[in-house]
C-alpha cells in the first residue's frame, strides 16, 4: 500500500533524473503542480491509515521542495533593480497566436491597448500576414517570415539596427527559425532574439529536442551585448534542459518576483508556464505579466526592461566599442 501511494509523487521527480536521456521522462517534468498535489496526498494517506510514518515523513519533505520551486517566482524579489535615473525603457509583447487562429483583431486589439514598442508573433503564416496591415501602418520596423507553424513576425516601433545584421538562425540546419534583431535601447543597442523549439511533442521535437535547443542557446551566447530573448520555449522549469539553456545562455529568467505565469494550454485552469522572456545581467525586469486571451491556445506575454541599476553605463559603453572597433 505505501508503494501504491508513493508512485504517483515519483513520477515527476524519476523524470527529471532521467529528462536528459529520453525525450519522453522530460515530458512529466513540466506537471509540477500535479507532482505536488500526488505527494500531499500521498503524506496525509500514509500518515492517516498509519501504513508508514517515515514514507509520510519523505512524502510530506518531497512536497515541500515541490511547493518551493513553484511559490518561489511570487515570494523572490527581482534578482536586479532598474537603474534609478535611468529612463530607457523597451516592452516587448510576445504572442504564439496559432496559425489556425483567424481572431485576429484580438492581437490588434491588445497592441492598441498595451502600445508595446516591439511586437513578436509566433506561428506567423501567410493569412496572419496579410492581416497585420494596422500594426506595419504604425510599427515602422518590421520583419517577417511567414511559415506556418514555424513562422515568426516582428514589429517594432523603435530601429532594428543593420550591424549588426538582423539574422535568422535555424539550429542544427534544419531547425525551428530564430530571429535575432539589433535594437536601439537607450543610448546603445541590445539583441533581441524571438525563439520558437519544436514541441517535444512534435516528431522534430522528439530525440533531438534537447541537442537543438542547446544548439540555439550557442547561437545566443555567441552574439556579444545586452540580450533579451522572447518565445514560446516549449518547456518549463520543471525540466532540467531548461536549466541547461540558461547555464549556456548566461541568461536569467525574468520571473521572480512576478509570479509563475503559466501561459498554455489558455483554457485550462491548470497551465504550464513554458512562454518566456530571458535576460542578460545589464537588464532588470521592470513588468512581467500574462495578456488577455487572443483566440490562441497561448496567452500572450509583456515584458517591460530597463538597464539595470550596477550597469546601466554598460550598453552605451557596448555600443561605442562596437563603433570604434575596440575588441
Amino acid at each position: 500500500m505505501a508503494v501504491a501511494l508513493a508512485m504517483p509523487a515519483s513520477v515527476q521527480p524519476i523524470g527529471r533524473v532521467l529528462a536528459r536521456l529520453d525525450w519522453r521522462a522530460d515530458l512529466v517534468t513540466h506537471f509540477q503542480v500535479p507532482a505536488l498535489m500526488a505527494s500531499i496526498v500521498a503524506a496525509v494517506a500514509l500518515w492517516t491509515l498509519g501504513r508508514s510514518r517515515w514514507g509520510a515523513a519523505a512524502m510530506a519533505g518531497l512536497a515541500v521542495i515541490q511547493a518551493a520551486a513553484l511559490v518561489r517566482y511570487d515570494l523572490a524579489a527581482p534578482p536586479v533593480a532598474p537603474a534609478p535615473e535611468e529612463k530607457a525603457r523597451l516592452k516587448v509583447l510576445s504572442a504564439n497566436v496559432l496559425a489556425s487562429n483567424r481572431e485576429h483583431e484580438r492581437l490588434i486589439g491588445l497592441v492598441e491597448r498595451e502600445r508595446p514598442d516591439v511586437v513578436a508573433v509566433l506561428e506567423f503564416d501567410l493569412r496572419w500576414q496579410g492581416a497585420m496591415g494596422p500594426l506595419r501602418d504604425v510599427y515602422p520596423y518590421w520583419i517577417e517570415i511567414p511559415d506556418g507553424t514555424r513562422g515568426i513576425g516582428l514589429y517594432s516601433r523603435v530601429p532594428i539596427g543593420d550591424d549588426p545584421a538582423p539574422v535568422v538562425v535555424r539550429p542544427l540546419g534544419d531547425g525551428n527559425p530564430a530571429l535575432c534583431v539589433s535594437i536601439a535601447f537607450g543610448d546603445g543597442r541590445l539583441n533581441l532574439w524571438v525563439v520558437h523549439p519544436p514541441s517535444p511533442l512534435g516528431p522534430q521535437g522528439r530525440g533531438r529536442g534537447r541537442a537543438e535547443l542547446m544548439a540555439l542557446a550557442r547561437e545566443i551566447a555567441s552574439r556579444p551585448g545586452p540580450t533579451l530573448v522572447v518565445g514560446d520555449l516549449n518547456r518549463t522549469e520543471g525540466s532540467p534542459i531548461f536549466a541547461d539553456f540558461l547555464r549556456a545562455t548566461g541568461l536569467r529568467d525574468s520571473r521572480p518576483g512576478f509570479g509563475r505565469q503559466e501561459s498554455w494550454p489558455s483554457w485550462l485552469p491548470m497551465r504550464l508556464p513554458i512562454d518566456h522572456a530571458f535576460l542578460g545581467p545589464e537588464l532588470a525586469v521592470v513588468d512581467r505579466r500574462l495578456g488577455p486571451e487572443i483566440g490562441s491556445d497561448h496567452l500572450p506575454m509583456l515584458v517591460e526592461v530597463a538597464p539595470a541599476a550596477d550597469s546601466a553605463a554598460r550598453i552605451s559603453a557596448t555600443q561605442r566599442s562596437r563603433s570604434s572597433g575596440s575588441p
